[in-house]
Parts: structure tokens; sequence; C-alpha cells
């Protein structure tokens, strides 16, 4: 039985407020709900300030406005080509977690993100998630006032 990962939760939490910073509308008028509505497309956020917003969290939050987070897997999670908006690695003692969201050209490129991941050796038996010996990923994909949106939520597996 796998062990309760907690990095999991702390990534469920932070997607709506990576999904307001990074600029995707989820309800009619851009905003989440519960969420406070932060003004511009969040280029403009402080990465301090969003990481005292979590600073309650257990280990260490990096937020990246424009960028992956420097200790992201970039050689075992394959992302669709685009502009990244929010780049968040939530860490603790045992695992990583990260949350990306990327702008792409259009609706035909993020529909490639389940191709990547397969092709780079993930299996989708749960319909909901990818996963291999290391990581659990879940893409979502959306249209926003920016364009069309991919978000990664990625956990390491313990």
């Amino acid at each position: 039985m796998k062990k309760f990962d907690r990095s999991w939760v702390i990534a469920a939490v932070l997607l709506p407020v990576a999904l307001t910073l990074g600029g995707c509308s989820l309800l009619p008028g851009g905003n989440v709900p519960n969420v406070p509505v932060v003004p511009g497309d969040g280029s403009d956020v402080d990465q301090e300030t969003v990481e005292d917003i979590v600073e309650g969290a257990d280990g260490d939050i990096d937020y990246e406005a424009g960028q992956l987070p420097a200790d992201f897997p970039v050689d075992e999670i394959p992302l669709v080509p685009g502009e990244i908006l929010v780049g968040i690695s939530m860490g603790s003692d045992d695992r990583d977690a990260w949350q990306v969201n990327i702008v792409v050209e259009n609706e035909a490129v993020a529909e490639t993100a389940d191709d990547l991941l397969l092709e780079a050796g993930f299996n989708n038996d749960s319909g909901f998630a990818f996963e291999n010996e290391t990581y659990l990923v879940v893409v979502s994909a959306a249209d926003s006032d920016q364009g069309y949106q991919v978000a990664y939520i990625i956990s390491e597996i313990g």
C-alpha cells in the first residue's frame, strides 16, 4: 500500500492559486471560486508574496513566473511546447511536487500532452493520471483569456 503523499494535497491546494496567478479562466469573468483575484496577467506578482501565501505548508515552496523551478525534472517529464506562465515547486524531506501552467499555440498542441507522456514511458491505467515508477502526473487543458493552457501537476511517488 502506498503511503499518503502530503505533497499531492499541497499541489491540489496550490492549483487554484497558480491558475489565478497564471491568468487561467475557469469561470466566466476569469474568477476561480474562493480564490482572490490577482489583477493583471500574473507577470507583476511578487514571487515572495506567493511563497508567503503558502508559508504554513511543510517543506519549501518555489514560485516562478515565466519559467520552470530550478528543480523541475525536465529530463523525465515531457512538457508541451509553449510559454510557461507559472512554475511551482513544493518540496519536503522525502518527496517533491510541481505545478506548471503553459500557454500553447492552439488546442491541437495541448492535445499532444498525453502522447508525450505515453511516449516517455508513462502509463494511464487509471484513466485519470499518468504514472511511471517515479512520478504521478495529472494534465488538464482549458481555453483562457491568454490562449489555450495546459496545466501539469506532478508528484514523486514514495
